[in-house]
């Protein structure tokens, strides 16, 4: 078994890496989120500014049998360093899964990274003893935090969003809510980075220490290139005050690489301006924008942390309903 970076401008080597991705994300989770070729493609070809990204393959004489990625922040929380390993179902149990841990955290350690997060995901019934967490722990990873994935199947009816945005609207009179398909008017992108840039602050992440992040409307700019080049489309509702600024936003992400598949981003409502029910307001506007505009879309995707029981009441109220755990591992290598 050879262990290497993946040419990421072969087109062949990059989609047998992203084949085992897929097969190993999609292993036994009917609900796996998919990550298209295309969107893996300009993620480790054209990375975002202030962003890098990279990837190692395990080979097998000429076949990919594992695949690992590397995230790095280049603005921002530059103590940690995002990872995942993923094996092809059919190879694992052969240490193929190890000797990339040990390639990429080595990556991680030599670029001066000390925090080590890596995602996974399983059904909650196995939460206490499932093979990827033990699989983690052997490699120095200790469970941090816990997301909760939840869907809600589409379309939602009508009349009962309508009744949601009603049930709301009087708690929000003083703001109006805009929604922006792609690009966001100039002016409105100041305020817009200061409440993206807090929202790992202000979210519940457990054990791992976030700093504010540092996007600013040149970032946001650059990256929403980059999303159209992925093919992605970004729906931003916008809770937007008297004073003209933004207090609130919430993002729903599409593709036509899978235009089933609807992955609910980033939602944040500035801390002095909650009690007004804009958190719901905001995901019931996007979610009419997206049926009118995606009427092919049939599940949307979210997760929040299982302690964050404001947001997890407002995905309920919407319907999402519990499909697996996303919890995260840190390491640390501190010295």
């Amino acid at each position: 078994m050879q262990i290497r970076q993946v040419d990421v401008h072969d087109d062949a080597e990059l989609g047998q890496a992203h084949a085992v991705l897929d097969a190993a994300l999609r292993f036994e989770r009917p609900y796996a989120p998919p990550w298209p070729l295309r969107e893996l493609a300009v993620d480790l070809r054209n990375p975002a500014p202030g962003e890098w990204m990279g990837a190692w393959a395990a080979w097998e004489g000429p076949a990919v049998v594992g695949m690992a990625w590397v995230w790095e922040s280049l603005v921002d929380n530059t103590d940690k360093c995002w990872l995942q390993v993923c094996v092809e179902p059919r190879h694992r149990g052969r240490g193929v899964g190890s000797a990339l841990a040990e390639q990429v955290v080595a990556c991680c350690a030599e670029a001066g990274r000390t925090v080590l997060l890596t995602e996974s995901a399983y059904p909650e019934a196995a939460a206490a003893d499932h093979g990827y967490r033990r699989f983690a722990e052997r490699h120095g990873f200790r469970l941090a935090s816990t997301e909760v994935h939840r869907v809600l199947d589409l379309p939602v009816a009508d009349r009962r969003l309508d009744d949601l945005a009603a049930s709301a609207a009087p708690r929000h009179t003083a703001y109006r809510l805009e929604t922006f398909a792609g690009d966001v008017p100039e002016e409105l992108l100041p305020s817009l980075c200061h409440v993206r840039n807090h929202l790992t602050v202000d979210a519940p992440t457990g054990e791992i220490d976030y700093e504010p992040e540092a996007e600013t409307p040149e970032l946001y700019r650059e990256r929403e290139v980059r999303l159209r080049e992925q093919g992605r489309v970004r729906l931003t509702t916008l809770a937007i005050a008297g004073s003209g600024e933004v207090v609130a936003y919430t993002d729903l992400a599409v593709t036509p690489d899978e235009p089933e598949h609807v992955h609910q981003w980033g939602t944040m409502v500035r801390g002095d301006h909650r009690g007004h029910r804009l958190g719901l307001g905001l995901k019931v506007s996007n979610l009419q924008a997206l049926q009118r505009s995606w009427p092919g879309a049939r599940l949307v995707h979210t997760g929040n942390a299982d302690v964050n029981a404001h947001m997890i009441a407002i995905n309920e109220a919407l319907g999402f309903r519990v499909v697996e755990l996303l919890p995260e591992f840190q390491r640390r290598i501190d010295g």
